[in-house]
C-alpha cells in the first residue's frame, strides 16, 4: 500500500503549466502600458544586497489516477503553506532557503494481486508532506516588476496513516503531565531527495514590501518508484532588510 500512496503523489501534471505560465508572464511585462515606468513599476529594483523573507498560501491540485494493477485513487485538492528566506546578490541572483508543508487527504480502492483471493478494498486517509531545502532563484530584469526562475534540491518528509506495525504500549515522561502511558501507532513514512524548478512574477512594491506569485513543479524521488511529481500554484508576501 505504500506504493500506492507513493504514486499518489505522481502523475502526469505540468511542463505544460510552468511553460504556458512562463510565457504568459513575459507577454504580460510586454503589454504593460507606457506609463507604467512612469509609475515606478519599472523602475531600479530595491533588492541588491538585501536579504529578504517570504511568507505565503499555497495551493496543490486534486488529482484522479488510475494505477497499476486496476488501483484508482482521488488525492484532494488542498492548501498549505510555504516559507523562504535568501540574500540577494545583485538584481538577478538569490540564493537561501525554503520549507513548504500541505496535508492533502486521498481516496483509494486498492485491487489484490492476482494470487490473492481477497476482494478489493476502500481506504482513505491523508498524507503530510514537509520539504525543506536550498533555492536559487534568478530575476530576469532589474526592475521592480520582473519575472523569476527558481530551482531547489530539497529533502521532503512524507507522513502517512499507514500503519507500520502493531499498536505499541509505552510510557514516558512528559514535560507538562509527568508520567504518561499510551499507546503510540507506528506509521510508514520517510525522508526523500526531493527537487524542483518554478517561475512566476515578482513586484518590489516599496523598499520593505514584495509580492510574488507563480507555480513550482516539485519531484520526490521515492526509492521504490522513482522520482514523483506535483504541481503547486503559490502567492508570496515579503519583507527585504
Amino acid at each position: 500500500m505504500t506504493q500506492v500512496i507513493e504514486r499518489i503523489w505522481n502523475r502526469r501534471r505540468c511542463g505544460a503549466i510552468a511553460a504556458v505560465g512562463g510565457i504568459a508572464l513575459c507577454l504580460g511585462i510586454a503589454a504593460l502600458p507606457a506609463d507604467a515606468d512612469a509609475a515606478g513599476l519599472l523602475g531600479e529594483s530595491y533588492r541588491s544586497g538585501r536579504w529578504e523573507i517570504m511568507l505565503g498560501p499555497q495551493y496543490t491540485f486534486e488529482r484522479n489516477l488510475k494505477l497499476e494493477g486496476g488501483t484508482t485513487a482521488n488525492i484532494n485538492d488542498t492548501v498549505g503553506f510555504g516559507f523562504q528566506f535568501g540574500y540577494n546578490f545583485n538584481e538577478h541572483f538569490n540564493i537561501g532557503g525554503l520549507f513548504s508543508w500541505n496535508n492533502p487527504d486521498y481516496q483509494a480502492v486498492t485491487q489484490p494481486s492476482p494470487a490473492n483471493p481477497s476482494a478489493a478494498r476502500s481506504q482513505t486517509g491523508s498524507v503530510e508532506n514537509r520539504t525543506f531545502g536550498l533555492v536559487g532563484t534568478v530575476h530576469f530584469l532589474k526592475s521592480r516588476l520582473t519575472p523569476y526562475f527558481d530551482s531547489n534540491v530539497s529533502g521532503s518528509n512524507i507522513i502517512t496513516d499507514i500503519a507500520a506495525g502493531p499498536p505499541v504500549p509505552g510510557c514516558i515522561w512528559d514535560p507538562w503531565f509527568g508520567y504518561v502511558c499510551g499507546v503510540v501507532q507506528p506509521t510508514k513514512g520517510g525522508v526523500y531527495l526531493s527537487y524542483g524548478v518554478g517561475g512566476g512574477l515578482r513586484w518590489d512594491v516599496t523598499d520593505v514590501l514584495l509580492l510574488r506569485a507563480g507555480v513550482r513543479q516539485q519531484w520526490i524521488d521515492f526509492s521504490s518508484s522513482g522520482p514523483i511529481g506535483f504541481t503547486t500554484f503559490k502567492f508570496d508576501i515579503g519583507w527585504m532588510f
